[in-house]
Protein backbone atom coordinates (compact mmCIF):
# COMPACT_ATOMS: atom_id res chain seq x y z
CA UNK A 1 0.00 0.00 0.00
CA UNK A 2 2.54 2.35 0.54
CA UNK A 3 4.46 1.78 -2.58
CA UNK A 4 6.55 5.06 -4.08
CA UNK A 5 3.27 7.07 -4.29
CA UNK A 6 3.69 9.71 -1.50
CA UNK A 7 0.37 9.91 -1.12
CA UNK A 8 -0.34 7.11 1.20
CA UNK A 9 3.19 9.11 3.36
CA UNK A 10 0.78 12.07 3.04
CA UNK A 11 -2.37 10.34 4.53
CA UNK A 12 0.29 9.09 7.65
CA UNK A 13 1.54 12.13 7.77
CA UNK A 14 -1.91 13.80 7.84
CA UNK A 15 -2.72 10.58 11.13
CA UNK A 16 -0.02 11.87 13.39
CA UNK A 17 -0.77 15.62 12.39
CA UNK A 18 -4.69 14.43 13.71
CA UNK A 19 -3.05 12.77 16.71
CA UNK A 20 -1.83 15.73 18.80
CA UNK A 21 -3.22 18.69 17.03
CA UNK A 22 -6.81 17.13 17.94
CA UNK A 23 -5.69 14.83 20.91
CA UNK A 24 -4.20 17.16 23.15
CA UNK A 25 -7.19 19.84 23.27
CA UNK A 26 -9.83 17.22 23.25
CA UNK A 27 -8.58 13.81 24.43
CA UNK A 28 -6.45 15.00 27.19
CA UNK A 29 -9.00 17.77 28.38
CA UNK A 30 -10.91 14.61 30.05
CA UNK A 31 -7.88 14.03 32.37
CA UNK A 32 -7.12 17.62 32.82
CA UNK A 33 -11.08 18.37 33.42
CA UNK A 34 -10.79 17.17 37.38
CA UNK A 35 -7.69 19.13 37.72
CA UNK A 36 -8.95 22.46 35.89
CA UNK A 37 -11.74 22.01 38.70
CA UNK A 38 -9.97 22.13 41.51
CA UNK A 39 -7.45 24.49 40.60
CA UNK A 40 -10.15 26.95 39.83
CA UNK A 41 -12.88 26.00 42.26
CA UNK A 42 -15.23 26.08 39.05
CA UNK A 43 -18.33 23.64 38.22
CA UNK A 44 -18.15 21.13 35.59
CA UNK A 45 -20.67 22.81 33.63
CA UNK A 46 -18.12 26.22 33.75
CA UNK A 47 -15.20 23.56 33.13
CA UNK A 48 -17.07 21.94 30.15
CA UNK A 49 -18.05 25.17 28.32
CA UNK A 50 -14.53 25.60 28.06
CA UNK A 51 -14.44 23.11 24.88
CA UNK A 52 -17.39 24.81 24.12
CA UNK A 53 -15.36 28.21 23.63
CA UNK A 54 -12.85 26.63 22.14
CA UNK A 55 -15.23 25.13 19.54
CA UNK A 56 -16.85 28.25 18.83
CA UNK A 57 -13.74 30.18 18.02
CA UNK A 58 -12.49 27.27 15.70
CA UNK A 59 -16.13 28.03 13.88
CA UNK A 60 -15.02 31.92 13.40
CA UNK A 61 -11.80 31.24 12.12
CA UNK A 62 -12.49 28.32 10.00
CA UNK A 63 -14.21 30.25 7.53
CA UNK A 64 -10.77 32.15 7.04
CA UNK A 65 -8.56 28.99 7.44
CA UNK A 66 -11.02 27.26 4.65
CA UNK A 67 -9.65 29.81 2.06
CA UNK A 68 -6.60 29.94 2.97
CA UNK A 69 -6.30 26.12 2.53
CA UNK A 70 -7.75 26.32 -0.77
CA UNK A 71 -5.04 29.61 -1.98
CA UNK A 72 -1.83 28.52 -0.35
CA UNK A 73 0.68 26.43 0.52
CA UNK A 74 -0.55 23.25 2.79
CA UNK A 75 2.73 22.92 4.14
CA UNK A 76 3.46 26.44 5.22
CA UNK A 77 0.09 26.53 7.00
CA UNK A 78 0.63 23.62 8.58
CA UNK A 79 3.71 25.04 10.08
CA UNK A 80 2.43 28.17 11.25
CA UNK A 81 -0.05 26.22 12.59
CA UNK A 82 2.15 24.19 14.52
CA UNK A 83 4.31 27.62 16.02
CA UNK A 84 0.93 29.34 17.18
CA UNK A 85 -0.67 25.57 18.69
CA UNK A 86 2.50 25.23 20.72
CA UNK A 87 2.84 28.38 21.84
CA UNK A 88 -0.77 28.61 23.56
CA UNK A 89 -0.15 25.61 24.91
CA UNK A 90 2.72 26.36 26.37
CA UNK A 91 0.99 29.81 27.84
CA UNK A 92 -1.68 27.64 29.05
CA UNK A 93 0.88 26.37 31.69
CA UNK A 94 1.44 29.43 33.21
CA UNK A 95 -2.21 31.00 33.34
CA UNK A 96 -2.96 32.40 36.89
CA UNK A 97 -6.86 32.01 36.42
CA UNK A 98 -10.20 30.55 35.05
CA UNK A 99 -10.61 33.38 32.76
CA UNK A 100 -6.77 33.29 31.65
CA UNK A 101 -7.13 30.33 30.74
CA UNK A 102 -10.38 30.43 28.82
CA UNK A 103 -9.08 33.55 26.68
CA UNK A 104 -5.81 31.48 25.86
CA UNK A 105 -8.05 28.30 25.11
CA UNK A 106 -10.15 30.17 23.03
CA UNK A 107 -8.03 32.07 21.17
CA UNK A 108 -4.41 30.78 20.29
CA UNK A 109 -5.05 27.25 21.22
CA UNK A 110 -8.02 27.52 18.76
CA UNK A 111 -6.73 29.09 15.88
CA UNK A 112 -3.28 26.77 15.79
CA UNK A 113 -5.70 23.55 16.35
CA UNK A 114 -7.92 25.11 13.02
CA UNK A 115 -4.61 25.56 11.26
CA UNK A 116 -2.96 22.57 11.90
CA UNK A 117 -5.57 20.10 11.87
CA UNK A 118 -8.18 18.32 10.28
CA UNK A 119 -9.33 21.19 8.07
CA UNK A 120 -6.11 21.42 6.38
CA UNK A 121 -4.94 17.69 6.43
CA UNK A 122 -8.32 16.51 4.61
CA UNK A 123 -7.62 19.07 2.15
CA UNK A 124 -3.87 17.74 1.78
CA UNK A 125 -5.48 14.10 0.95
CA UNK A 126 -8.11 15.37 -1.75
CA UNK A 127 -5.47 16.69 -3.24
CA UNK A 128 -3.93 13.40 -3.67
CA UNK A 129 -6.64 11.18 -3.58
CA UNK A 130 -10.22 11.09 -5.45
CA UNK A 131 -11.25 7.39 -6.08
CA UNK A 132 -9.69 6.11 -3.43
CA UNK A 133 -10.48 9.27 -0.96
CA UNK A 134 -12.97 7.33 0.91
CA UNK A 135 -10.01 4.57 2.38
CA UNK A 136 -7.47 7.19 2.51
CA UNK A 137 -9.41 10.02 4.84
CA UNK A 138 -10.69 7.06 7.09
CA UNK A 139 -6.67 5.65 7.57
CA UNK A 140 -5.84 9.58 8.32
CA UNK A 141 -8.95 10.14 10.78
CA UNK A 142 -7.10 7.15 12.64
CA UNK A 143 -4.87 9.33 14.40
CA UNK A 144 -7.59 11.42 15.85
CA UNK A 145 -8.77 7.84 17.59
CA UNK A 146 -4.79 6.78 18.36
CA UNK A 147 -4.81 9.96 20.29
CA UNK A 148 -7.49 8.96 22.44
CA UNK A 149 -5.60 5.60 23.26
CA UNK A 150 -2.26 7.41 23.65
CA UNK A 151 -2.87 10.85 25.05
CA UNK A 152 -4.87 10.12 27.75
CA UNK A 153 -2.28 7.84 29.82
CA UNK A 154 0.55 9.91 29.03
CA UNK A 155 -1.57 12.67 30.34
CA UNK A 156 -2.76 11.00 33.52
CA UNK A 157 1.29 10.11 33.75
CA UNK A 158 2.73 13.61 32.97
CA UNK A 159 0.25 14.95 35.58
CA UNK A 160 1.03 12.76 38.20
CA UNK A 161 4.92 13.76 38.09
CA UNK A 162 4.62 17.10 37.10
CA UNK A 163 1.32 18.37 37.90
CA UNK A 164 -0.95 19.92 34.93
CA UNK A 165 0.73 22.74 33.97
CA UNK A 166 4.01 21.64 33.33
CA UNK A 167 1.90 18.95 31.36
CA UNK A 168 0.58 21.59 28.97
CA UNK A 169 4.15 23.08 28.69
CA UNK A 170 6.03 20.13 27.85
CA UNK A 171 2.86 19.07 25.10
CA UNK A 172 3.87 22.90 23.63
CA UNK A 173 7.51 22.63 23.48
CA UNK A 174 7.07 19.21 21.89
CA UNK A 175 4.43 20.39 18.98
CA UNK A 176 6.51 23.15 18.38
CA UNK A 177 10.53 21.05 18.14
CA UNK A 178 9.26 18.12 16.87
CA UNK A 179 6.21 19.06 14.19
CA UNK A 180 7.74 22.56 12.74
CA UNK A 181 10.98 19.80 10.84
CA UNK A 182 8.72 17.34 10.34
CA UNK A 183 6.04 19.51 8.17
CA UNK A 184 8.93 20.94 6.56
CA UNK A 185 10.13 17.39 5.40
CA UNK A 186 6.73 15.03 4.55
CA UNK A 187 4.13 17.51 3.76
CA UNK A 188 3.73 17.77 0.12
CA UNK A 189 0.98 20.20 -1.41
CA UNK A 190 -0.05 18.03 -4.25
CA UNK A 191 1.41 14.94 -6.56
CA UNK A 192 2.48 17.70 -9.32
CA UNK A 193 5.09 19.13 -7.06
CA UNK A 194 6.98 15.65 -7.22
CA UNK A 195 6.15 14.48 -10.89
CA UNK A 196 2.78 12.15 -9.67
CA UNK A 197 -0.52 12.09 -9.91
CA UNK A 198 -4.02 11.66 -7.89
CA UNK A 199 -4.60 8.21 -6.92
CA UNK A 200 -1.19 6.70 -8.90
CA UNK A 201 -2.96 6.29 -11.60
CA UNK A 202 -0.62 6.79 -15.01
CA UNK A 203 -0.23 10.56 -16.32
CA UNK A 204 -3.01 11.41 -18.57
CA UNK A 205 -5.78 8.09 -17.16
CA UNK A 206 -9.23 9.32 -16.34
CA UNK A 207 -10.02 9.34 -13.07
CA UNK A 208 -13.84 8.54 -12.47
CA UNK A 209 -14.99 11.58 -10.74
CA UNK A 210 -18.53 13.46 -12.30
CA UNK A 211 -17.41 16.41 -9.69
CA UNK A 212 -17.16 19.52 -11.08
CA UNK A 213 -13.54 21.27 -10.74
CA UNK A 214 -15.43 24.62 -11.36
CA UNK A 215 -14.68 27.44 -8.56
CA UNK A 216 -17.60 27.88 -6.34
CA UNK A 217 -18.06 31.21 -4.20
CA UNK A 218 -19.55 31.43 -1.02
CA UNK A 219 -23.19 32.36 -2.33
CA UNK A 220 -22.89 28.87 -4.84
CA UNK A 221 -22.12 26.59 -1.95
CA UNK A 222 -24.74 27.88 0.86
CA UNK A 223 -27.14 26.83 -2.16
CA UNK A 224 -26.76 23.96 -2.20
CA UNK A 225 -29.29 21.91 -0.15
CA UNK A 226 -26.99 19.14 0.79
CA UNK A 227 -25.06 21.59 2.45
CA UNK A 228 -27.43 22.52 5.04
CA UNK A 229 -28.39 18.71 5.65
CA UNK A 230 -24.84 17.59 6.03
CA UNK A 231 -24.41 20.66 8.90
CA UNK A 232 -27.20 19.55 10.30
CA UNK A 233 -26.43 15.89 10.96
CA UNK A 234 -22.72 16.32 11.64
CA UNK A 235 -23.69 19.05 14.40
CA UNK A 236 -25.93 17.00 16.17
CA UNK A 237 -23.42 13.64 16.01
CA UNK A 238 -20.76 16.38 17.29
CA UNK A 239 -22.82 17.46 19.57
CA UNK A 240 -23.92 13.75 21.08
CA UNK A 241 -20.51 13.29 21.32
CA UNK A 242 -18.98 16.16 23.28
CA UNK A 243 -21.85 15.79 25.41
CA UNK A 244 -20.70 12.62 26.30
CA UNK A 245 -17.26 11.65 25.74
CA UNK A 246 -16.32 14.65 27.07
CA UNK A 247 -17.63 13.74 30.33
CA UNK A 248 -16.39 10.16 30.61
CA UNK A 249 -13.63 10.28 32.35
CA UNK A 250 -15.16 12.22 35.47
CA UNK A 251 -18.49 9.73 34.70
CA UNK A 252 -16.00 7.00 35.06
CA UNK A 253 -14.63 8.15 38.86
CA UNK A 254 -18.03 9.24 39.59
CA UNK A 255 -18.92 5.21 39.44
CA UNK A 256 -15.81 5.22 42.09
CA UNK A 257 -13.32 3.52 39.97
CA UNK A 258 -9.68 5.64 40.28
CA UNK A 259 -8.37 7.76 37.82
CA UNK A 260 -6.09 4.76 36.34
CA UNK A 261 -9.16 3.18 35.04
CA UNK A 262 -10.89 6.38 34.31
CA UNK A 263 -8.20 6.92 32.04
CA UNK A 264 -8.29 3.40 30.35
CA UNK A 265 -11.91 4.14 29.83
CA UNK A 266 -10.87 7.00 27.44
CA UNK A 267 -8.74 5.03 25.87
CA UNK A 268 -10.94 2.05 25.39
CA UNK A 269 -12.98 4.94 23.82
CA UNK A 270 -10.43 6.07 21.30
CA UNK A 271 -9.96 2.67 20.41
CA UNK A 272 -13.33 2.46 19.18
CA UNK A 273 -13.30 5.29 17.71
CA UNK A 274 -10.21 4.39 15.50
CA UNK A 275 -12.20 0.76 14.27
CA UNK A 276 -15.41 2.87 13.69
CA UNK A 277 -13.07 5.16 11.15
CA UNK A 278 -11.34 2.07 9.07
CA UNK A 279 -15.10 0.25 9.34
CA UNK A 280 -16.65 3.37 7.95
CA UNK A 281 -14.20 5.34 5.45
CA UNK A 282 -13.65 1.42 3.72
CA UNK A 283 -17.86 1.44 4.15
CA UNK A 284 -18.43 4.44 2.35
CA UNK A 285 -16.17 3.61 -1.04
CA UNK A 286 -18.38 0.15 -1.33
CA UNK A 287 -22.04 0.97 -0.18
CA UNK A 288 -24.71 4.33 -0.50
CA UNK A 289 -23.61 7.37 1.29
CA UNK A 290 -26.59 7.11 3.47
CA UNK A 291 -26.65 3.62 4.77
CA UNK A 292 -23.08 4.40 5.88
CA UNK A 293 -23.89 7.54 7.77
CA UNK A 294 -27.38 5.84 9.38
CA UNK A 295 -25.43 3.14 10.63
CA UNK A 296 -22.74 5.08 12.68
CA UNK A 297 -25.69 7.15 14.16
CA UNK A 298 -27.73 4.14 14.77
CA UNK A 299 -24.37 2.87 16.55
CA UNK A 300 -23.14 5.41 18.15
CA UNK A 301 -26.87 6.23 19.46
CA UNK A 302 -27.04 2.68 20.91
CA UNK A 303 -23.78 2.76 22.94
CA UNK A 304 -24.66 6.36 24.84
CA UNK A 305 -27.27 3.89 26.09
CA UNK A 306 -25.70 1.12 27.37
CA UNK A 307 -23.26 3.55 28.72
CA UNK A 308 -25.87 5.35 30.99
CA UNK A 309 -27.34 1.34 31.98
CA UNK A 310 -23.88 -0.24 32.55
CA UNK A 311 -21.89 0.46 36.11
CA UNK A 312 -19.76 -2.55 36.22
CA UNK A 313 -16.37 -1.46 34.94
CA UNK A 314 -15.79 -4.04 32.12
CA UNK A 315 -19.61 -3.68 30.75
CA UNK A 316 -18.76 0.10 30.70
CA UNK A 317 -16.05 -0.22 28.71
CA UNK A 318 -18.03 -2.29 26.49
CA UNK A 319 -20.18 0.20 26.05
CA UNK A 320 -17.90 3.33 25.51
CA UNK A 321 -16.31 1.12 22.70
CA UNK A 322 -19.67 0.23 20.98
CA UNK A 323 -20.80 4.41 21.65
CA UNK A 324 -17.21 5.32 20.13
CA UNK A 325 -17.53 3.02 17.05
CA UNK A 326 -20.41 4.64 15.90
CA UNK A 327 -18.98 8.39 16.64
CA UNK A 328 -15.52 7.39 14.91
CA UNK A 329 -17.37 7.57 11.77
CA UNK A 330 -17.84 11.35 12.38
CA UNK A 331 -14.94 13.02 10.95
CA UNK A 332 -13.89 10.89 8.00
CA UNK A 333 -17.52 10.82 6.92
CA UNK A 334 -18.09 14.62 7.01
CA UNK A 335 -14.73 14.88 5.07
CA UNK A 336 -15.84 12.37 2.51
CA UNK A 337 -19.15 13.52 1.61
CA UNK A 338 -17.96 17.62 1.79
CA UNK A 339 -15.52 16.54 -0.60
CA UNK A 340 -18.19 14.42 -2.95
CA UNK A 341 -20.38 17.00 -2.80
CA UNK A 342 -18.46 20.15 -3.64
CA UNK A 343 -14.91 18.67 -5.21
CA UNK A 344 -11.47 19.24 -4.00
CA UNK A 345 -11.39 22.57 -5.74
CA UNK A 346 -14.12 23.97 -3.11
CA UNK A 347 -13.55 21.48 -0.34
CA UNK A 348 -11.54 23.66 2.11
CA UNK A 349 -13.80 26.22 1.24
CA UNK A 350 -17.07 24.75 1.70
CA UNK A 351 -16.15 22.90 4.97
CA UNK A 352 -14.67 26.34 6.36
CA UNK A 353 -17.90 27.87 5.47
CA UNK A 354 -19.69 24.87 7.04
CA UNK A 355 -18.17 24.71 10.60
CA UNK A 356 -19.40 28.66 12.14
CA UNK A 357 -23.22 26.77 10.98
CA UNK A 358 -22.24 23.61 12.94
CA UNK A 359 -20.86 25.88 16.21
CA UNK A 360 -23.85 26.77 17.89
CA UNK A 361 -25.38 23.40 17.94
CA UNK A 362 -22.18 21.22 18.58
CA UNK A 363 -21.21 23.62 21.57
CA UNK A 364 -24.47 22.80 23.47
CA UNK A 365 -23.47 19.19 24.30
CA UNK A 366 -20.60 19.38 26.37
CA UNK A 367 -21.69 22.56 28.76
CA UNK A 368 -25.54 21.10 29.07
CA UNK A 369 -24.34 17.56 29.91
CA UNK A 370 -22.24 19.36 32.68
CA UNK A 371 -25.18 21.91 33.65
CA UNK A 372 -27.28 18.62 34.00
CA UNK A 373 -25.10 16.79 36.07
CA UNK A 374 -24.74 20.00 38.69
CA UNK A 375 -28.36 20.27 38.65
CA UNK A 376 -29.15 16.52 38.96
CA UNK A 377 -25.98 15.00 40.91
CA UNK A 378 -25.90 12.72 38.13
CA UNK A 379 -25.50 11.90 34.01
CA UNK A 380 -29.17 10.07 33.72
CA UNK A 381 -30.73 12.83 32.01
CA UNK A 382 -27.71 14.20 30.05
CA UNK A 383 -27.56 10.46 28.51
CA UNK A 384 -31.12 10.23 27.51
CA UNK A 385 -30.81 13.43 25.72
CA UNK A 386 -27.60 12.55 23.37
CA UNK A 387 -29.16 9.60 22.54
CA UNK A 388 -32.41 11.81 21.38
CA UNK A 389 -29.73 13.75 19.35
CA UNK A 390 -28.66 11.32 18.08
CA UNK A 391 -32.08 9.93 16.58
CA UNK A 392 -33.17 13.61 15.45
CA UNK A 393 -29.77 13.33 13.10
CA UNK A 394 -30.90 9.86 11.53
CA UNK A 395 -33.85 11.30 10.43
CA UNK A 396 -31.82 13.98 8.31
CA UNK A 397 -30.32 11.08 6.55
CA UNK A 398 -33.39 10.18 4.92
CA UNK A 399 -33.42 13.66 2.70
CA UNK A 400 -29.33 13.41 2.40
CA UNK A 401 -29.01 13.90 -1.54
CA UNK A 402 -24.91 13.23 -2.24
CA UNK A 403 -23.56 13.74 -5.83
CA UNK A 404 -22.90 10.00 -7.71
CA UNK A 405 -24.03 8.17 -4.68
CA UNK A 406 -24.23 4.57 -5.06
CA UNK A 407 -27.46 2.78 -4.56
CA UNK A 408 -26.58 -0.19 -2.78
Amino acid sequence: MFKSFHGWRIVASSGFINMFSVGIPFYAYSVFFIHLQNEFNAGRFLISSTLSIMIISGGVFAPICGQLVDKFSLKNILTIGTLIFGTGLIMLGFSQSYYQFVIIFGSIVALGMTLFGNLTTAKLISNWFKNKIGSAIGYAALGISLSGVFIPPITVLLISQYGWRTTYIIFGVFIILFFVPFCRYFIVNKPSDINQSIDNEKLGEKIDSNLSDRVMNILDIIKVPTFWVLIFIFSLQFCANLGVYSHIFPYTTDLGFDVNKAGLAVSVGALGAAFGKIVFGKLIDLVSARKTLSTSIIIQGLGIILVSFFSSYYLLLVAIFIMSLGLGGTVPLMNILFSKTFSPTNFGKALGIAVPFMVPIQVVGAPLSGWLYDINGNYDLAFYLNTAVCFLAFLFVFILKIPDDKQS
